[in-house]
């Protein structure tokens, strides 16, 4: 007799849980060939960072196609539906002549994260928007997100996960190794985040950055090198496993970056240097 349950659970955590009795055990994601979504990427410039909508009609992403890096918005009617040119006019208010990139969407579509390289306040600001049709609204630098920004540490590359009670980061500064990742967290969406945590079992003396959590924050994707990992845990209390990379994602000689996993588990962007330039690319998952 077999005590080996598959269950279905639905949301971020649905696809790739696996449990057996009084332990829980995900498998890695795997997914077919990446393919890159031609609509969305320019053949000169660099676009990267794709964040979508958890109905993914709506993507953002940075691009350098303009005078500096910004963040473009993209939209389509339907899941089988093209995606229409990109255009940076949606995104007025999030733009500056300063490099705005690295934007991490809420799932609803009405909160944005993201890094604004400013000589006044760089690190990770915050934008809202009253629906889906309204402009972004100004946004504002969070303090939070920028731990030890006096004493010259960076946050980069935002995530919050699907509740919005995680917030992940690239940090680098006086205490990291490089670019290491941290993870704040919060009892309710409306609390202010608490200190910033290292993830030191999954940093190294390289650079880990570009960290996508899910799962509750049992499991997270994010880029350490040139690469793209997965890594779980049981718990969120608990440390997380030895990481493993996306073998049929990345490609030698190329990085690979930016991960964006859907909320059903079933797709994932990224953005990749494979085709000689930086280009958004889409991947599907291989069941179960």
């Amino acid at each position: 007799m077999s005590w080996r349950l598959a269950l279905a659970l639905g949301g971020v955590a649905c696809e790739d849980q696996q449990v057996v009795i009084g332990v829980f055990a995900p498998d890695r994601p795997r997914f077919t060939a990446p393919q890159k979504v031609a609509t969305l990427n320019d053949d000169i410039a660099r676009d990267e960072d794709p964040t979508l909508t958890g109905d993914l009609l709506e993507i953002h992403f940075m691009s350098e196609r303009g005078t500096s890096q910004d963040i473009w918005i993209s939209r389509r009617a339907g899941l089988d539906s093209p995606w229409e040119t990109p255009t940076v006019d949606l995104a007025e208010n999030l733009n500056t002549e300063d490099n705005d990139d690295t934007p991490a969407i809420s799932n609803d579509g009405l909160r944005m994260w993201f890094f604004r390289g400013s000589a006044e306040r760089s690190g990770i600001w915050m934008s809202e928007r009253a629906s889906r049709d309204a402009p972004w609204g100004e946004p504002s630098y969070v303090d939070a997100l920028n731990p030890g920004h006096d004493d010259g540490t960076q946050a980069m590359n935002p995530h919050v996960d699907l509740p919005e009670l995680r917030a992940v980061v690239g940090l680098n500064g006086p205490d990291t190794q490089g670019w290491d990742l941290a993870i704040a967290s919060r009892e309710r969406p409306q609390d202010e985040w608490g200190e910033f945590v290292p993830l030191a079992e999954l940093n190294d003396a390289g650079d880990q950055l570009a960290p996508f959590l899910f799962d509750g924050g049992r499991q997270i994707l994010f880029r350490s090198g040139d690469d793209l990992y997965w890594a779980r845990r049981p718990g969120t209390n608990d440390a997380f496993e030895p990481p493993q990379p996306l073998e049929e994602v990345n490609v030698p000689d190329a990085r690979e970056n930016d991960p964006y996993l859907s909320p059903d588990g079933s797709i994932l962007f990224f953005s990749s240097e494979r085709s000689g330039g930086t280009d958004i690319y889409e991947a599907r998952r291989i069941a179960p």
